[in-house]
């Protein structure tokens, strides 16, 4: 029995069909095979004896003419493992539990996107000790043009070869592609490389410009990466802290980065200090920890802050966010509100959550959200569900106590009411006691100490405070208003008065 997305499958002959999904329908993204070969790439750190510094574990990633390059400095693949690993699709010695891809099939996700796709096994770096196998990406199309049905190996056997590089020709070729970082085998002298021998156009225009914003931004969402080192100069630095690091008690921490480089430049989380709003805090979901950001003041969406939405991971890499999270929920009948109520509602906060518990909640076979399976699956959709749910009842709590502020007409009694369950949606989407800020409250900061975005709401805010008291005053002084001409009139009072 061979396994393909978690599911035996007989080793007879596989249909057309069978073959498009597990080389092109569960990778319809080309930024997919950044999250593949560097899940591969983690996966032989994770396998590195603890005296090793992690530090020292890189993943190269690199562009060069038409080619694309990952490169690790792991623990490669056992040599006598190496050619069966390769030609037996759904092979997997992973641990569910532990590694991040553990369904054997993620290195064919490139065939899609290049001519050739080759990985190499590196035994011994100082040895000049390689091992080969390569699979040709158009004579893949040519059969999946005219398919007749075969099994996996008759498949392997006619798409991919296998070679113990041993010349001196054929393994020079590959010293000099290696040479460029040559640096990171001088303390360890394993490896693994992949090339994607000439690229798709699709795949070529997503990567774009070698100092293209949007590519790196996308791969730092993605990515299991570290956050920028001005976030941990916040005052939140020990949330920031204890995601990250492990602790001495948790095996792995559950935002755990690791260092990599996309054309020489280190890729990060892309949330700057700036981005962080005015709380920040860290809550608990079971099955999951994570973290989000909101302004106790209002809950709305800031076109300028890219820390958005929702975003599930999962070992760090990323899962999901709020477009395909709301959806599913809405399946299975577990939120009272429409999707697109919804998105503007979650748009208006910055969350992370990381699942801890892999044993019960595992990605599906795309990798692009849980697999709804089980009693523990559904019990984290429903605490998803109530999460969501929070921040829409939060948006629309501060809007009515703001709105009530602003009210000429409200009574002292109603605008408490509103601001105690404004402030009741506060605690109960932060899991903690927190309260909502007035108008002219600051909090600890002096003006000088915000941001400049917070420095522009606290103008924003004490203009309209001192506006809506001034139109109080003016219809309370006023006995004769022309409706057509109102607000003209009102600025001839301001002229006055």
């Amino acid at each position: 029995m061979n396994k393909i997305g978690g599911i035996s499958m007989p080793i007879g002959n596989v249909g057309a069909g069978i073959l498009n999904i597990i080389t092109e329908s569960l990778y319809d993204k080309p930024i997919v095979v950044f999250r593949e070969y560097v899940q591969n790439s983690i996966d032989s750190f994770l396998k590195i004896h603890n005296s090793v510094d992690k530090n020292e574990l890189v993943s190269k990633i690199w562009l060069a003419q038409d080619n694309i390059y990952f490169l690790d400095n792991g623990k490669g693949i056992d040599r006598e493992k190496f050619e069966k690993q390769m030609k037996d699709i759904g092979m997997s010695e992973k641990i569910k539990a532990i590694n991040i891809g553990y369904k054997g099939i993620g290195r064919l996700s490139g065939i899609p996107y290049c001519k050739r796709l080759i990985f190499i096994n590196i035994c011994s770096y100082k040895n000049n000790s390689y091992q080969k196998y390569s699979i040709d990406g158009e004579k893949y199309n040519e059969i999946k043009k005219k398919y007749e049905g075969l099994t996996f190996d008759a498949l392997m056997e006619r798409i991919g070869m296998y070679v113990e590089l041993v010349s001196d020709k054929e393994s020079g070729e590959i010293r000099n592609v290696l040479k460029r970082y040559q640096d990171i085998f001088e303390k360890q002298d394993t490896g693994f490389l992949v090339i994607l021998d000439t690229i798709s156009p699709i795949l070529k225009e997503t990567i774009g410009e070698d100092n293209n914003k949007t590519i790196f931004d996308e791969l730092g969402w993605l990515l299991p990466v570290n956050f920028k080192d001005e976030v941990f100069s916040t005052k939140q630095k020990e949330l920031f802290q204890d995601m990250t690091e492990d602790d001495g008690e948790v095996e792995i921490a559950p935002a755990r980065a690791f260092n990599i480089y996309f054309n020489d430049k280190k890729i990060e989380r892309p949330i700057g200090k700036n981005m962080l709003r005015d709380y920040v805090c860290k809550y608990n979901l079971t099955y999951a920890v994570g973290f989000q950001s909101f302004y106790r003041n209002r809950i709305a969406v800031d076109k300028d802050n890219c820390f958005s939405g929702i975003k599930i991971y999962i070992d760090n890499m990323l899962l999901c966010d709020e477009k395909e999270l709301l959806p599913i929920l809405q399946q299975y009948g577990l939120i009272k509100h429409t999707v697109n109520e919804l998105i503007q509602s979650v748009k208006g906060i910055g969350a992370m959550i990381y699942i801890t518990d892999k044993v019960n909640i595992s990605a599906n076979a795309r990798r692009t959200f849980i697999e709804v399976t089980d009693y523990d699956s559904l019990e984290f959709l429903k605490l998803l569900a109530v999460f969501v749910e929070n921040i829409y009842n939060t948006r629309y709590a501060l809007s009515k106590y703001t709105s009530g502020k602003k009210s000429v007409e409200i009574g002292k009694d109603k605008l408490d009411a509103l601001k105690e369950a404004a402030n009741l949606a506060l605690q109960k989407l932060a899991q903690e006691e927190i309260t909502i800020i007035d108008e002219d409250d600051k909090g600890d900061k002096t003006f000088g100490e915000l941001t400049e975005i917070e420095q522009k709401q606290a103008i924003k805010m004490k203009i309209s405070k001192e506006v809506n008291n001034r139109i109080k005053l003016y219809l309370a002084q006023t006995t004769s208003f022309d409706y057509n001409d109102a607000y003209g009139d009102f600025k001839t009072w301001l002229l006055l008065n």
